[in-house]
Formats: structure tokens, C-alpha cells, sequence
């Protein structure tokens, strides 16, 4: 592997490898939906939807037959603390690929027609996720918990926001893109013709972003209820604090949560699924974040039997540290192990866990120092974390079919 950075700023990582004839790229961007003006919620994810979707130098039918020929469509995500651009071509097709790609980025087409079909599509996205307990438990979680710092905003907006977007909007933000800096570009595959797309890239002058950190962390315990009217589960999920990415203590976390909710062996599931029969599902999630993380616990059950899980959620956590064995530390472990490694399979997520540790400050390194990092947690410390968040506060969502204040 080899990493050095362009006269601009850019952050190059060179990954190569011989086999299949593939080339897969990641570029990373340190502009994420937190950066969302107030009231333009989804700008940045509409704005990257809309750039990447074609050239304004080519028809659609020429740009299409262009890019289907020698790879895949480029593809545009968002998230809280950065924004994504992912390709995949043919190795032999590199050269005609990565020019393509760079044409797109130095004129994004941001014409009606263009950004009318992204909105209508996003919009439509808004709407089919008040269908999914999950998500509306989590944009009420984000509020509460996040109140008041830029962790609040979600990725895609609210309709409200994503219909008052015009192409000017998109266009204007756009600015904040190309290519700014801390951005990082990750290779991975048989790299040929690789020399002259970054000596085009080194040449687009950098753009200075600002990002801005913060602390916030749960301090008294809050609960808000939402209403998804003909529900036939109730849905809850806590919030708990945890660190953020550079922490020294995020691999701790990371073994926590995987004990606490991540796979059939875990806590959650065997306690309250198992043994109780409370769970139509179960388990927890921890998102990396550049501030303040959380991990966050859900679990959906009958109408009946809200009260009791809810209270058997604050015992489980209560207890936390009595499921801290060696036992669940090596199955965690091992559980980790395989998910993270089965999910480096393809050249293309190898390329955006290199680009993405590097993003978000720990250096593309970790990627394969992260492993052998978790195994040298010790059950002690482990048990440290889980009598920290016995005894801390937590956040609480609960959807369901009627409203309350209980």
C-alpha cells in the first residue's frame, strides 16, 4: 500500500493487487450532512445525487454508453461526517473511466431535468421511511439526543426542507466539494493509467471547509414517544453515550456493543428473545462518529408487553456487567472478526475502509491494525465499560401505535 498527498491536499492511498481486471475507487469528502444549512436539511446528499449523475459536456445516451462500456455508475453517499463517491471500472478501462469521472466532477450537470428526477426520487425515499419503525424511532433519537448540535440534522432531510431545494441551491453548495481540503481518494485493484487521472486531479485548487467539532453527552435520562397510527409492535431504542472514533477508547466500545447486541449469541437477543420471548427483533448499533457517538439499543415487541421490556431494558443495562464473561468476550470477538473480514471481500469495500479510517482521522493503517488492536482488549477493561454505561443516563424513543407521556 502506498499513501502520499497531492500538491493540492489531496490524500492519495494506493492499494495494488493482481487477479481480476477491476478497479474500485473511493472518494471521500470531509463535508457531511451535519454541515447542512438550518432549513436546507438533504442539501448535501441532493447536491452529490445530482453532480455525479451526469456530465453537462454529453447527452445522457453518450454519457451512459460511455460508462456502461468500461464500468459502473458512480454512486453518491452521506453521511453525518463526510460525503462519498464510489466507482468501479475495468482495469483496461481505466484511463477512458477515470476521464469520464473527472469531466462529471469539473461539470456536474445541474439542469432541471437533471435535478428534478433526483428530487422527485429523494422525496419519494423521505416518504417510504415513515413506514419503518426503525426509522422514525431514529430521527426522533437523533433529535432528542443531539439536540441542539449539528448531529441533529438527518442525511436526507424532511420533505419540507428537500421541496424548498432549487438546482441554484445545489450548484452554489457544490462549491464546497471539489476538492476540499482533508479530502482522500483510495485505489484499490490493478492500477492502470492511475499516474495521469491524479495528475489531473493534483491540478483543481483546494477549497477551505470548516467542521465543526463538539462534546454532547446524555446527562439526565429523557424520554419522547411517537406516534405511527395502526402499529401492530411497539418499537423502543435507547441511547447510550460512547466515545467518538479517535478515541482511545472506541475499540472498547466497539467489543461492548458487539457483546451487548451484534449477532444470536448476544446478550440482547439471548435475554430478551430468547430466554423472555420478548423480541420481534433485537440488538444495538455503534455508528463512528468524528464527536460525541452513541450506541444505540432497539428492540421491537407486542403492544402488551411494552411496560415489561421497557423495564427489562433498564435491568439488562443495570446488570450489563454481569454479562461480561470470557466466554462473551471471545465470541465477540470472534464475531467481529468474521463480519469485518467477510465485509473486506471486495476490492470496493477494501478501498472505503482504507479511505474511510482515513477521513475520519485514524489513518488508513488502522484498517489492518484494528484486529489485532480488539484482541488485546482485556475482559477487565471491558467490564470498566460496561459499569460506566450501568450507571450512566440514557435517552429513550418509544413508537407506537398511541401516544403517551408514561
Amino acid at each position: 500500500m502506498e499513501r502520499f498527498c497531492l500538491r493540492n491536499g489531496l490524500r492519495v492511498i494506493l492499494k495494488p493487487e493482481e487477479g481480476l481486471e477491476i478497479t474500485s475507487g473511493a472518494l471521500f469528502f470531509p463535508v457531511g450532512n451535519s454541515l447542512d444549512p438550518k432549513g436546507k436539511e438533504g442539501l448535501t446528499l441532493l447536491t452529490l445525487k445530482t453532480a455525479v449523475k451526469r456530465s453537462s459536456l454529453r447527452n445522457p445516451d453518450e454519457f451512459y454508453s460511455v460508462q456502461e462500456v468500461v464500468g459502473a455508475p458512480f454512486v453518491s453517499e452521506v453521511s453525518l461526517d463526510y460525503s462519498l463517491l464510489r466507482f468501479q471500472s475495468t482495469s483496461e478501462g481505466f484511463s477512458v473511466y477515470s476521464e469520464l469521472l473527472l469531466e462529471t466532477l469539473l461539470n456536474p450537470d445541474f439542469s432541471e431535468e437533471n435535478f428534478k428526477v433526483e428530487k422527485e426520487s429523494l422525496l419519494a425515499a423521505i416518504r417510504s421511511k415513515k413506514e419503518n419503525p426503525f426509522t422514525l424511532a431514529y430521527e426522533k433519537m437523533m433529535e432528542l439526543t443531539y439536540r441542539g448540535t449539528p448531529y441533529e440534522k438527518l442525511p436526507y432531510g424532511s420533505e419540507e426542507s428537500v421541496s424548498s431545494l432549487t438546482p441554484r441551491d445545489c450548484e452554489s453548495w457544490y462549491g464546497n466539494f471539489l476538492i476540499p481540503k482533508g479530502a482522500v481518494l483510495s485505489l484499490c485493484g490493478k492500477l492502470k493509467g492511475v499516474e495521469d487521472f491524479l495528475r489531473k486531479l493534483e491540478e483543481i485548487p483546494p477549497v477551505e471547509v470548516e467542521r465543526e467539532g463538539f462534546s454532547s453527552e446524555i446527562t439526565e435520562e429523557k424520554v419522547a414517544f411517537v406516534k405511527r397510527e395502526g402499529s401492530a409492535q411497539s418499537f423502543i431504542l435507547l441511547s447510550l453515550n460512547a466515545p467518538s472514533v479517535e478515541s482511545e477508547s472506541y475499540i472498547d466500545y466497539k467489543i461492548l456493543n458487539t457483546i451487548l447486541g451484534e449477532g444470536i449469541g448476544s446478550v440482547l437477543f439471548q435475554e430478551l428473545r430468547e430466554k423472555r420471548g420478548f423480541a420481534y427483533s433485537t440488538g444495538s448499533l455503534y455508528p463512528s462518529r468524528l464527536n460525541s457517538g452513541r450506541i444505540f439499543v432497539y428492540i421491537g415487541t407486542s403492544p402488551d408487553k411494552e411496560e415489561e421490556v421497557r423495564g427489562a431494558l433498564r435491568e439488562l443495562l443495570k446488570d450489563l456487567p454481569s454479562f461480561i464473561s470470557s466466554e462473551s468476550l471471545e465470541r465477540a470477538r470472534e464475531y467481529f472478526r468474521g463480519t469485518y473480514l467477510l465485509d473486506h471481500e471486495t476490492r470496493g469495500k477494501r478501498a472505503w475502509y482504507l479511505g474511510f479510517w482515513e477521513v475520519m482521522g485514524r489513518g488508513s493503517e488502522f484498517d489492518d491494525a484494528f484486529l489485532n488492536k480488539m484482541d488485546k482488549v482485556g475482559i477487565e477493561r471491558v467490564r470498566e465499560v460496561a459499569e460506566s454505561i450501568s450507571r450512566e443516563p440514557f435517552h429513550e424513543v418509544v413508537v407506537r401505535d398511541e401516544e403517551g407521556n408514561s
